[in-house]
């Protein structure tokens, strides 16, 4: 269901990429995708911690395409889609991004690209 929600605001954000001039953009290699996955109270680490969610890597079935999107810093090497569950990593050092910034995802077969000005 959370994938479904996910993608359907992904779908009402694609423009049309002819009409788009990333020149100017910084580009950063997707790493991987993740969801944030909530936990049953009361649940441990492996140190004994209460923890409330973890990080689990997830596909993303988008259609090729370029997608509006903004990001925020997450934990660790994470960062967020807003007004989502998921996150992303890079395959570099993409740079503090704070609580929002407007970014384009482009999904070509099974690699994505955030471009960032």
């Amino acid at each position: 269901m959370k994938k479904s929600v996910f993608i359907g605001f992904l779908i009402l954000s694609v423009f049309v990429a002819s009409s788009q001039d990333l020149s100017g953009y910084d580009s950063y290699y997707v790493d991987e995708f993740y969801e944030k996955v909530d936990l049953q109270y009361g649940t441990l680490d492996e140190n004994g911690d209460n923890i409330s969610f973890v990080f689990v890597e997830t596909e993303m079935d988008l259609e090729n395409g370029y997608y509006d999107i903004q990001l925020s810093d997450g934990p660790g090497d994470l960062y967020q889609i807003n007004g989502t569950d998921y996150y992303v990593t890079f395959r570099s050092y993409i740079g503090f991004v704070g609580y929002s910034e407007d970014c384009i995802l482009k999904i070509s077969g099974y690699s994505a690209i955030v471009y960032k000005e």
